[in-house]
């Protein structure tokens, strides 16, 4: 038991028999818990058999043969469950050898039933446990291992026909059985019960055979396992152990030779612990000599380890000192604040009692801190030292330059304390850093406030602009705006921009087809274009193209002159010179076709006097009416060239629409038209020509009853004060085609017209400018559900005052 083989084969064999043990437990419990389980299952289907046979004479086989039977008369042989349960389990079941049933009865009616000991032990325990509906277990009976299931027999009502009084027996019962046994039951007593009994010592010690032939088996198994690891421990383990020993002795020959009678005869651990052994005491002796060494090199280390955290404290400190100033930079407004709060920022760094500022641009005035402390007065060559940049140290005070790389700014003054070290020579560069960071910080402070008032400035003059002008992205996103086009691009828009999308200026207001049709190619020229909005809205807007840095879209200034009111004017304009010049021309037509026309329908109205021909009147009738035609359009001629001076009123608006409802009613009726009026009561009178007014709403009448269709057309006339109180509106409306647009341009031209040859002469609504123009007022015409006149008249004087409470 000395060598390490020994001791492992000895330990490994206790630990295989053990595991051997086990083995053969768990299989011994497993085929008897299996043996267990089958020999449940078959007893539970015999007892599942006698519960249906006892159901089937129960419920289906004895009440048909009461049924065909004499009321006195039973047959015990189709009737009794008992019977026929024990005929076909027990009698007819020749072979026990798979299993036995019985069932028997406390003073059972037949003896050969009654209930021997260990039937009565197994009923006793059902008696005891009232709720025990079934008993299964491995147990021995008659001197032999029997698995048994047995269940309770109790009584029911049906049972006490046979088993209760005897008087009310069947007779056969009493003939065979005679009236002693098996009587005066009550219902749930318990009498008995159903037994079934399989053998099972025979699978027992076939269970035990096999657990020892697994056994055997095992000790085989381990023999030739123990001389197969045997040949391998040696190989792989004690021949490694030797070598290491072999190595031990080797590298430590003093200490190995030292105990030889104590290795002569140990085993392999006892050699390699001697060789450790001496190891470890090699190792202490220079583990003790290493301490020593590092007790002195740690001092070392921890001397320059405070030496360059106080470096790196500092450092901190400075890196931290120019942190600050960049964020009181960013949080200063004035050159106040920034220097109130960095003057005492760098008087904690550098320990001083006293800062001040002196700048080189101001009167001679410090700024100091502590506020109400007065510092000693800067030496007088101060400037020099500022414009030179020169550091002055003395032992109290340090004159720091702060001025950037080509602009002086002011000195810095530190003041330390009388019984302080005063300031550090070694600090030079710092100082001069934190000069030209102070410098750098009150130039970017200055550039900021001069940015910020330049910004003011450009905001205000942008805002102030009338016209709409914005900065706009190449998509038409809106950068910048003033409030006039902010206005113009919410009135415009067609629908509100989502949640953090930017407002576009829509593309009709630029002059494009779609917002989203792809962009042309950009010109680097303005672009100008003259837009036309609904509602007669025009603007002249310009686009600027800016330069794009690379990778950036391009932007561009827009700027919309509204020209809406200059439009209209050259309209007008251009409109009254064509009248002008139209009317000089039909001035003379008229005089020089008015006298042959006379002469005509003189000469016309005596040749009818000596007529005598049909078809001579019929052609002289011809004759006179086309004179007539002619001679009508020679008075709207002279009407158009000469219009008569207009009354200047005033005018009752309402009595005259009236009258022309009246007028027109019987022309709508007649081709089945709709002609409605919507006057207020109050409406104010108006500067206008009632005679010349009349023409104009009867001209404009008429060419609706000829524009709208019979039967569906429908003709509104309507009258309004406007909002500011100052013009009368009144719009003639119909539901027609209404006017082409590229028609729309001349309408009021002279001889121009959309009707039929022979149907109009052109001059109606000319002339209904004409007249207008006369009166002070406005006539225009849109589409809208089909034409819509709207013509706007002066009010008098003190209409509006008197209609606004």
């Amino acid at each position: 038991m000395k060598t390490l083989k020994h001791r492992f084969m000895v330990g490994l064999s206790v630990s295989m028999v053990a595991l051997g043990v086990f083995f053969a437990v768990v299989i011994s419990m497993n085929l008897r818990d299996q043996l267990v389980t089958d020999t449940e299952h078959k007893a539970s289907l015999v007892l599942s058999q006698v519960e249906a046979m006892q159901a089937y004479v129960r419920e289906v086989l004895r009440p048909v043969m009461y049924d065909r039977l004499p009321a006195d008369d039973f047959v015990l042989e189709a009737m009794s469950t008992s019977f026929v349960t024990r005929k076909v389990m027990s009698d007819l079941n020749s072979r026990d050898d798979q299993f036995r049933y019985r069932r028997v009865a406390v003073g059972a009616r037949n003896p050969d039933y009654e209930a021997d000991p260990f039937e009565r032990m197994t009923m006793e325990r059902f008696a005891a446990d009232p709720y025990l509906a079934r008993l299964e277990e491995i147990t021995r009976r008659d001197g032999e291992e029997v698995y048994m299931a047995a269940r309770p027999v109790r009584f029911e009502d049906s049972c006490l026909h046979c088993h209760g009084d005897p008087a009310k027996a069947p007779k056969a019962l009493i003939v065979r059985y005679g009236d002693t046994r098996g009587f005066w039951r009550h219902e749930g007593e318990l009498v008995g019960l159903d037994m079934v009994t399989m053998p099972v010592g025979g699978a027992l010690g076939q269970i035990k055979g096999k657990t020892v032939g697994f056994l055997s088996l095992f000790a085989l198994g381990m023999g030739a396992f123990y001389l197969t690891l045997q040949v391998f421990f040696d190989r792989l383990v004690v021949v490694n152990l030797r070598r290491a020993t072999e190595v031990l002795r080797r590298y430590f020959p003093k200490e190995a030779g030292e105990t030889p009678e104590k290795t002569a005869d140990a085993g392999e651990i006892e050699e390699i612990y001697a060789g450790i052994d001496a190891l470890a005491s090699r190792l202490k002796e220079a583990r003790e000599k290493i301490e020593d060494h590092a007790q002195n090199l740690e001092r070392k280390v921890a001397e320059r380890t405070l030496d360059l955290a106080r470096e790196a404290d500092e450092r901190r400190s400075d890196v931290s000192l120019f942190v600050e100033l960049l964020n009181i930079l960013n949080l200063s407004q004035t050159r106040a604040e920034l220097l109130a709060a960095a003057l005492a920022r760098i008087a904690g760094r550098f320990g001083a009692d006293t800062v001040a500022y002196e700048c080189e641009f101001s009167d001679g005035s410090s700024i100091v801190w502590p506020a109400g402390v007065t510092p000693p007065p800067p030496p007088g060559d101060w400037r020099r030292l500022v414009a030179e940049g020169e550091l002055r140290l003395t032992d109290q005070a340090a004159l720091i330059p702060v001025r950037t790389t080509d602009v002086s700014r002011g000195l810095l003054r530190l003041y330390f304390p009388a019984d302080g070290p005063g300031p550090d020579p070694e600090a030079a560069d710092l100082y001069r850093a934190i000069g030209q960071q102070l410098g750098i910080a009150l130039e970017n402070l200055d550039a900021i406030n001069s940015l910020l008032a330049q910004n003011v400035l450009l905001g205000s003059i942008f805002d102030g602009i009338s016209d709409p002008l914005a900065l706009i992205d190449s998509a038409s996103g809106i950068i910048l705006a003033n409030e006039p086009a902010r206005e113009l691009a919410r009135a415009l828009a067609d629908t509100p921009p989502l949640p953090g999308q930017r407002p576009r200026l829509p593309a009709r207001l630029l002059g494009e087809p779609s917002s989203d049709a792809p962009s042309s190619p950009v010109a680097d020229e303005p672009v100008f274009t003259t837009v036309s909005l609904d509602g007669g809205r025009s603007f002249a807007v310009t686009r600027y193209p800016l330069a794009a840095p690379a990778g950036q879209s391009r932007r561009f200034v827009v700027y919309a002159r509204e020209n809406t009111a200059e439009r209209r004017m050259l309209e007008q304009m251009r409109q009254t010179e064509k009248l002008v010049a139209v009317g000089k021309l039909a001035a003379g037509l008229a005089h020089e076709i008015n006298n042959p026309l006379g002469v005509i329908a003189c000469y016309a109205e005596l040749l009818r006097q000596s007529l005598v021909d049909p078809q001579a009147v019929d052609d002289l009738a011809v004759i006179e009416r086309h004179a007539t035609l002619a001679k009508k359009v020679l008075r709207d001629l002279l009407d158009f060239a000469r219009p008569r001076p207009a009354n200047p009123g005033p005018c009752d608006l309402g009595a005259l629409i009236a009258s022309l409802a009246r007028i027109f009613a019987v022309q709508s009726q007649a081709r089945r038209v709709s002609l409605s009026v919507s006057v207020p009561g109050d409406l104010p009178l108006a500067k206008a020509d009632a005679t010349a007014l009349e023409q104009v709403l009867s001209n404009l009448l008429l060419n609706a009853l000829d524009a709208v269709a019979p039967g569906t057309g429908r003709i509104t006339l309507a009258a309004a004060l406007s909002g500011d109180c100052q013009h009368l509106i009144l719009t003639v409306a119909d539901n027609g085609p209404g006017i082409p647009p590229a028609d729309l341009p001349h309408i009021f031209d002279p001889f121009f017209t959309t009707k039929d040859a022979g149907r109009g002469s052109g001059l109606g609504l000319a002339v209904a400018y004409g007249l207008m123009r006369e009166m002070h007022g406005t006539i225009e015409v849109a589409n809208d559900g089909g034409a819509v006149f709207t013509l706007a008249l002066p009010a008098c004087v003190g209409s509006c005052q008197e209609q606004t409470p």
